[in-house]
């Protein structure tokens, strides 16, 4: 049978969005069943999860006073902003000197960084526990912040670097021309092009810093210091009502999911236009 050009068309529509479709419903599924087994009874998790029948609003009350999460919230916040701002300030820098001096080393510095990011974390997550355990950085906000930047600065960096390396330097050499010094056409002609990569560094920094488990699980003992995805685990070693550890989770998500919401455009508009070229 043969088929016009439109006919075609349609077909590679229609199976274009049905698989988009079944994406969107295995993504979003696990995330509407711990909706909706947070509004749930413990004794009615498991019947009707699709629709329940009995909604529970009152353990989004009652997790605030059988944990800590007030402190898990804050410690979260403060490893997400720390890690978003300081590695867009090291990736600004360093972006910027691997796109535009050639020195001594460069090749291999670009190596580190990548090994950084093949490097399972389980591997160098014993010898890092141990170095904070001895100078005194253990259960500290400082710690676990040295060591989520060290281990996810590469990303932001090698984005900024392709962000650089799009900006003609002959902007900069007019700017210098003009009595700029290097430093300050840096501050005023190249970071105001670079802002989308700014932007998307950001963001994608404060969503690492903000889901990092495996270190602050193992560098933090207090409440004071542990993020939110530590203290819903830390809940299931409690034997606590998985309604309980649900909640925990939505709560969790849905800072998380607004910033993202807010930030959307930037972040694809900085990746689409850092992409390699």
């Amino acid at each position: 049978m043969n088929l016009t050009m439109t006919q075609r068309r349609r077909i590679r529509t229609t199976v274009r969005y049905a698989v988009i479709l079944i994406w969107v419903l295995f993504t979003l599924l696990p995330l509407y069943t711990a909706f909706v087994a947070s509004l749930t009874k413990y004794e009615n998790l498991g019947k009707n999860f699709l629709f329940p029948t009995d909604w529970e609003w009152k353990n989004y009350v009652e997790i605030f006073k059988r944990i800590e999460m007030g402190s898990y919230l804050k410690a979260t916040f403060i490893y997400a902003l720390s890690t978003a701002v300081i590695n867009v300030v090291l990736a600004v820098f360093t972006g910027y000197a691997l796109s535009r001096f050639r020195f001594r080393g460069k090749g291999f510095y670009s190596g580190v960084l990548l090994l950084t990011q093949v490097l399972p974390q389980v591997v160098i997550v014993v010898p890092v526990f141990l170095m904070l355990k001895k100078i005194g950085m253990y259960d500290s906000y400082f710690g676990v912040i040295i060591v989520v930047v060290a281990t996810s600065m590469a990303f932001p960096t090698l984005l900024m670097k392709s962000f650089f390396d799009s900006v003609s330097i002959a902007l900069e050499e007019a700017a210098t021309i003009d009595g700029c010094t290097r430093l300050q056409a840096l501050f005023r002609v190249v970071l105001p092009l670079a802002l989308p990569g700014i932007g998307t560094a950001f963001g994608l920094s404060f969503f690492s810093g903000w889901g990092q488990y495996l270190y602050p699980m193992l560098l933090t003992r207090s409440a004071q210091y542990t993020p939110v995805t530590v203290g819903i685990s830390r809940l299931i070693d409690n034997q606590t009502p998985w309604e309980m550890v649900m909640t925990g989770t939505i709560i969790s998500i849905i800072p998380a999911v607004i910033i993202y919401l807010m930030v959307q455009k930037s972040l694809i508009k900085g990746m689409s236009a850092g992409a390699v070229k």
